[in-house]
């Protein structure tokens, strides 16, 4: 802005971010993905939840909020909470970072202090990949840099700052200060032009610092030009700005961030009829939108300002002063058409353990419950998009998920799924996945031995009987309280029945085996199951059940009572 007039003392608060996985190497270009370009300058982090309905309106998502981190502000804890709320509401920050006032004039930032930032910006867990910061405000104006025009020292600080945050990330977008383009030279500040050529020449590759390039593209004169009006000092002053620029030797196309823009209107704490009403405005932003800022090298436009309830910026607030309502050109910004926005994000989910065993029967059902971890930026929401799948290069195996659980970072949940593991054995390389709008986000990959069926050998003594045989025995396996199997129909001989085909197990897992004999109380025993047999022997069987409960009671001796002993003694004794 030069807000030269008007900004005296002003700064904005916020942010906080995410600290990003390894996984991406550098800032990526904005454009190369759908993006939404609109967005709003905050001057209070407590609108941000107002702020979605305006900028992620008529098909929007992922619309951007510029926002100021003063130095006197470097809480972690309280910007990873707003960093928190920018990620829910799918808003993408644009920080500026600021030092703080002295009375009219902001502190002009030192050498030793620049680290600081890199340590605090550093400890957020950003909202996106690309961190988006702008290297302080308007230095072209004296009271924005200690009181003096410096271009060199500016120059200086920029490239500074750039190379140490990029050595701490690559992830982080560099963005010079907008400069106020209105401005003439004089005392109190400098012409735009001589600034950055005096900045070129003092350090020629400071085009390399820089990842994009900030505009302050306001409609002058005093914010109240025309929206039809071409070059410096309107709202195409960013292509004036581009021009120069390639005068002064850069190469290449910046993207362009216009974080400040906009008309004052007549409407504040005091009525001011020169200025435009806030209709005009928004009919003039209706234009902007359609005419300027959907030039393909404009990635974002946030104009100044969402909300500012007193002097000396109550003539730009897009909410009405003094009340919850807001002024017509909030409606027009609002119905805007968007694009629904996706930004990149570190998208990291880690497992406590392999998603399956190394082992698994053949031909079987599994319900496997793992504790999955959200390690990355993004959240995790099945609303969002996101589901999760199990894939091998055959495609033998069959996975379904339960619900997936929502996660934001640093939470942890339950991943549940039923799985179907292939007919025939063998190792099998398998692999656990999310995927999100089209992107596979891998998980884990794993080799999963596949092994046919095993058989189960019990080993029962009936009563004190010299050869234990018997028909109609039946036996259960659980796992806990859960029946997995039941063999039934089978027969005792000397003391031993074996089952095959048995499914469903984890092998080398603990599981309780149950025997069922006609007359005798039922016997268990827990025993780890081996992937290809499995002897379990059971404790002496009582013929204590007389009435086939399975538990010895009143009732049995009332059926012991009603039979002769002849019927009874072959339970007990051989014949």
């Amino acid at each position: 802005m030069s807000l030269m007039h008007m900004k005296r003392g002003f700064f904005l608060v916020i942010l906080a971010a995410l600290v990003l996985p390894s996984e991406v190497f550098a800032v990526y270009d904005p454009t190369s993905v759908p993006n939404n370009r609109f967005g709003i300058h905050i001057a209070d982090t407590n609108n941000i939840p107002e702020v979605p309905a305006l900028v992620n309106s008529t098909g929007g998502d992922w619309g951007y909020v510029t926002l100021v981190i003063p130095d006197s502000d470097r809480n972690t804890e309280k910007w990873q909470k707003i960093f928190n709320i920018l990620r829910r509401s799918h808003l993408i920050p644009i920080v500026r970072l600021a030092t703080h006032s002295d009375g009219p004039v902001w502190i002009k930032p030192s050498d030793a202090t620049l680290l600081d930032w890199v340590s605090f910006l550093g400890s957020l867990n950003w909202p996106t990949a690309n961190r988006y910061v702008v290297v302080y405000n308007e230095p072209n104006h004296a009271n924005e840099w200690g009181g003096q025009i410096d271009p060199e020292g500016y120059a200086d600080i920029l490239s500074i700052i750039s190379k140490e945050l990029k050595a701490s990330s690559p992830d982080y977008f560099i963005l010079p200060a907008g400069l106020d383009a209105s401005a003439p030279s004089g005392g109190e500040s400098m012409d735009e032009a001589a600034f950055l050529r005096r900045m070129v020449t003092a350090i020629p590759d400071i085009f390399s610092s820089i990842d994009g390039w900030t505009s302050h593209a306001y409609p002058n004169p005093e914010f109240s030009g025309s929206p039809y009006a071409e070059g410096r000092g309107t709202l195409t002053t960013y292509r004036w700005e581009e021009q120069y620029l390639h005068s002064l030797g850069l190469t290449r196309q910046l993207p362009v961030f216009i974080t400040e823009t906009g008309w004052v209107h007549d409407a504040g704490i005091q009525e001011n009829l020169r200025y435009l009403t806030s209709d005009q405005i928004g009919r003039y932003l209706l234009y902007a939108a359609g005419a300027v800022w959907n030039d393909p090298s404009v990635v974002a436009v946030t104009p100044f300002v969402f909300s500012y309830q007193g002097e000396p910026f109550d003539h730009f607030s897009f909410k009405e002063v003094g009340g919850d309502a807001f002024y017509p050109q909030y409606y027009a910004y609002r119905s805007i058409p968007k694009v629904s926005g996706e930004p990149l994000q570190h998208e990291r989910f880690d497992l406590r353990e392999p998603i399956l065993p190394p082992v698994l029967i053949a031909d079987s059902v599994y319900t496997v419950t793992r504790t999955i971890a959200n390690t990355g930026q993004s959240i995790l929401d099945e609303k969002d998009g996101y589901s999760f799948s199990l894939t091998d290069p055959d495609g033998s195996f069959q996975a379904t998920s339960e619900a997936l659980p929502y996660l934001e970072p640093e939470e942890s949940g339950t991943l549940t799924l039923s799985v179907k593991t292939p007919k025939t054995s063998g190792v099998y390389r398998v692999g656990a996945s999310l995927t999100h709008h089209g992107y596979h986000i891998p998980v884990t990959e794993e080799t999963v031995r596949i092994v046919p069926p095993p058989s189960l050998t019990v080993s029962a003594r009936l009563g004190w009987r010299k050869t234990s045989t018997a028909r109609g025995v039946t036996v259960l396996l659980y796992k806990d309280t859960k029946l997995l199997q039941k063999f039934t129909g089978l027969t005792l001989r000397d003391g031993r029945v074996t089952v095959s085909g048995i499914t469903g197990i984890i092998p080398r897992e603990p599981y309780r085996v149950v025997i069922l004999v006609p007359y005798y109380l039922p016997r268990q025993a827990i025993i780890a199951l081996q992937p290809s047999s499995t002897v379990v022997t059971m404790r002496r069987m009582l013929p204590l059940d007389f009435d086939r409960d399975g538990a010895f009671t009143l009732r049995d001796i009332m059926a012991l009572l009603r039979k002769s002993p002849k019927d009874i003694l072959p339970y007990i004794f051989s014949p």
